[in-house]
């Protein structure tokens, strides 16, 4: 990848990183992502376009409201500079060109999409516990309807790998469930995340997603319980580590599985 084209992808990073800002705030409250345009959330001032430039607009502003000069959080850039480096990356290492023909370039480009979207899913998760319909059901949809274009998956193994994904999970938190004998210990968002991750990648990846997933989020929960930043529920948001697991297992899942081998 040249210099030129990393800036391209970059820039363009940039900017879907400025409308996951929006998905991130809006989907959780219920509200269009549409409509209104784009507002100070605590004045209601209108964002105009030259006050919208993704990085470059906050630090123009020295991270203020233009009009009600209310500090704007750090997290709006640092969502923006990870989707562009998310994407610089993953376009990288799947190595992505123009295919011939046209409909070759369906599954990859949906594939970046879907590694994309972990962005706004892993925040919104870790602020409120919840993974939106919105994205995994869609793009679950789209997912098997994808496995119909010739070259990626065929029908039978995308909905075998959404079973595996989502039936996996699903019985690990029914068991969780029965054995802490209090709530749900597993949300239903995580499984339809890895219904649809197993759509998309097949039974392979989304277990091995699994498996990296849980072993993330163990060490992460022993962490929080060790400096006491864990609640007495225990209960901590599993999508971002499913995310990197899944990321995990698709670009590296088979060398790390070959070494684990190894050892035995």
């Amino acid at each position: 990848m040249d210099l030129f084209y990393g800036a391209i992808l970059a820039f363009a990073g940039l900017c879907i990183g400025s409308f996951f800002n929006v998905l991130i705030w809006r989907i959780p409250r219920g509200e269009s992502i549409a409509w209104p345009p784009s507002h100070c959330t605590k004045c209601g001032g209108k964002i105009k376009a030259y006050d919208n430039i993704p990085v470059i607009s906050y630090l123009i502003l020295g991270g203020k409201c233009r009009y009600c000069k209310v500090r704007i959080s750090a997290v709006y850039p640092l969502i923006e500079v990870t989707t562009a480096i998310t994407l610089v990356a993953v376009w990288y290492l799947m190595d992505i060109r123009q295919l011939e023909p046209w409909y070759a370039n369906i599954v990859p480009l949906l594939q970046v999409t879907s590694l994309l979207l972990l962005v706004p899913i892993a925040v919104i998760d870790i602020r409120h516990y919840i993974i939106p319909d919105r994205f995994t059901l869609i793009f679950g949809a789209l997912a098997l309807g994808a496995s119909f274009v010739p070259g990626g998956l065929s029908p039978a193994e995308s909905l075998l790998g959404a079973l595996a994904g989502g039936g996996s999970l699903f019985a690990m938190g029914f068991i969780g469930t029965y054995i802490l004998k209090k709530g749900d210990a597993m949300g239903m968002g995580d499984v339809k995340l890895m219904a649809w991750f197993g759509a998309l990648w097949g039974v392979k990846a989304a277990l091995i997603g699994i498996a990296f997933g849980a072993f993330l989020g163990a060490i992460a929960g022993g962490v929080m319980i060790l400096i006491k930043k864990l609640g007495d529920d225990h209960r901590i948001p599993f999508g971002p580590f499913l995310g990197i697991g899944t990321a995990v297992a698709i670009f590296a899942g088979n060398p790390l599985l070959a070494w684990y081998m190894s050892l035995f």
